[in-house]
């Protein structure tokens, strides 16, 4: 997306997952915010979405799966689930490729992260 088309987003404005930055606010369906994202979880070759990552405070790192998303905004994910149903639906989830966007300039790269033990 161009600057230009970018700037004329606004917050509530949906993305694709692709388009999503780290620190970006997660919210969930009761609105309060759970975190920032720090990862996003997906196979880019496929062009699959399957969750993203983020640090609470009190849980730590977590990953959200893809089928807890309601929808993502430009300025934030929001989460098809209350906060007090945040960890039941991130206890059975693990994810084997995990990428997440790095600033490189002014743009944002993918690239494939290689250290799952901190999960």
């Amino acid at each position: 997306m161009a600057p230009e088309e970018q700037e004329r987003l606004l917050p509530d404005d949906e993305i694709s997952w692709l388009a999503l930055e780290i620190g970006t606010r997660v919210l969930t369906s009761d609105g309060k915010m759970l975190g920032h994202v720090t990862h996003v979880l997906g196979d880019l070759s496929e062009d699959i979405f399957d969750g993203i990552g983020l640090r609470h405070g009190l849980l730590g790192q977590i990953l959200i799966p893809r089928s807890a998303i309601a929808r993502i905004t430009r300025g934030a994910v929001h989460l098809a689930v209350a906060e007090s149903e945040v960890a039941k639906v991130t206890e059975a989830y693990s994810e084997e490729r995990i990428y997440s966007a790095r600033e490189g300039r002014k743009k944002l790269r993918w690239h494939e992260d290689e250290d799952e033990e901190r999960y």
